[in-house]
């Protein structure tokens, strides 16, 4: 059973200080048990980070009418797949959360009204967003029992970047626009200027990362978590889509969004 202490002791250790700006991405069944459930780690999180720091995490809703999906209000339940851990932490007092109806970010701390205010409702994870925002401040990214398939600010590298395909759908069959519902109960739709895609690639990045030195790795409880600042991981990203602007689409001949991007970028 991990506890708070042990939970701040590996934050620690992993590089993590009083301070940062970190964009955290979790697991917490890799993390394993932990006294007091998955709050106690948000409360670590807070501890290590200290009152000059700032938690951020992604509580995307996907908020598309051909998804499936309800219109994006500040209340709405981050999707379930991302886990419970940024939902905990968007219900906590104090957090702020930006505007995007797709992919929104809820932040607590020091920078959080910063990082999350005048979210471009038609740009999900590009320039002006909460990633590259956290990017410009030299924040860190954490994956706390996951891999770089859920690292988020890779396609803020591809925005960067100016990948012909960044203004392709995720799936078409969604639509083009999001949409949110307003205070007066009227709904608004936004139609997006790029889309963020499929990250089953996004692996390809850890050994360029290592191989710079600018990754920390080790367990967090029992997950085993990569810690690295969000400029590195940017100029890493860019390094390998120079040598190849189609490394990050997967070969996935069932997968809706890399089959048509590749096709699109080899025409």
């Amino acid at each position: 059973m991990h506890t708070v202490e042990q939970l701040q002791k590996d934050l620690e250790q992993l590089g993590l200080t009083k301070g940062d700006m970190v964009y955290v991405h979790t697991s917490l069944r890799a993390v394993g048990a932990i006294e007091g459930g998955a709050d106690t780690l948000i409360d670590a999180l807070l501890t290590v980070l200290g009152p000059e720091g700032t938690l951020a995490v992604p509580t995307h809703t996907l908020s598309y009418p051909g998804f499936g999906q309800p219109p994006f209000t500040p209340s709405l339940p981050t999707m379930v797949d991302l886990g419970t851990f940024p939902e905990l932490v968007r219900k906590r007092p104090g957090i702020y959360r930006s505007g995007h109806a797709s992919h929104s970010t809820t932040a607590i701390g020091k920078h959080a009204k910063i990082l999350t205010e005048n979210h471009d409702p038609r740009v999900a994870v590009g320039a002006g967003t909460p990633l590259h925002k956290l990017w410009q401040m030299n924040g860190k990214i954490l994956l706390l029992g996951v891999t770089h398939t859920t690292n988020t600010t890779i396609h803020l590298a591809e925005s960067l970047a100016k990948v012909p395909y960044r203004f392709m759908h995720y799936n078409a069959s969604w639509g083009t626009a999001t949409y949110e519902q307003l205070p007066d109960g009227t709904i608004q739709k936004h139609e997006q200027a790029e889309f963020p895609g499929c990250g089953n690639e996004f692996n390809k990045i850890q050994p360029l990362l290592e191989a710079k030195g600018n990754v920390n790795v080790r367990p967090i409880g029992s997950a085993t978590s990569y810690l690295m600042k969000s400029q590195d991981l940017v100029t890493a990203a860019n390094a390998l889509l120079e040598s190849d602007n189609t490394v990050f689409l997967c070969h996935n001949p069932k997968c809706t969004c890399c089959v048509p991007k590749r096709e699109f970028m080899n025409a």
